[in-house]
């Protein structure tokens, strides 16, 4: 898989009719917590911890989507952003993003679950963290990881 190329055509892919939704939806994908973009959610919940100005955490972001659809998985895939609000709305309507995004501003997320390096997930089962990821490996070794734990669960 081509980094890079992929996430430009999964983007174009999985946004269908949001492309021209403006800022109102783009807003409504902003939630204040992990409660509130998990409400509507009802199983496990694969947070993607990202940086707006980081091309990996783009890639890992897009490709964690791609994964759980691919293997259809019953789970939801919530952001989690810790940068400013204008930052994430501009990232949100460039690449058509229709998931939820925790705005994490005083990274109580981050807190809890140790998360000093982006990108980085963690699968929850509940409130039981089921995976975590090792943002020092290789990318391909962590989806691999990934993708083992949720053939596991499901």
């Amino acid at each position: 898989m081509k980094r890079g190329l992929l996430p430009i055509v999964l983007a174009a892919a999985l946004a269908g009719g949001t492309m021209g939704a403006g800022r109102d939806a783009v807003e409504t994908r902003i939630c204040a917590s992990l409660e509130e973009a998990s409400r509507s959610c009802p199983g496990p919940v694969l947070l993607v911890f990202f940086s707006t100005d980081c091309t990996l955490c783009y890639d890992d972001l897009f490709e964690s989507r791609y994964l759980v659809d691919k293997g259809r998985w019953p789970v939801s895939v919530v952001g989690v952003f810790s940068g400013l609000r204008d930052d994430l709305q501009a990232f949100l309507e460039k690449y058509a993003w229709t998931l939820p995004v925790v705005l994490d501003r005083r990274k109580v997320l981050f807190k809890k679950y140790k998360v000093d390096a982006v990108p980085f997930k963690v699968l929850l089962l509940g409130t039981e963290a089921v995976y975590r990821d090792n943002p020092y490996g290789d990318p391909d070794g962590r989806r691999e990881e990934l993708k083992r734990c949720l053939t596991r669960l499901f």
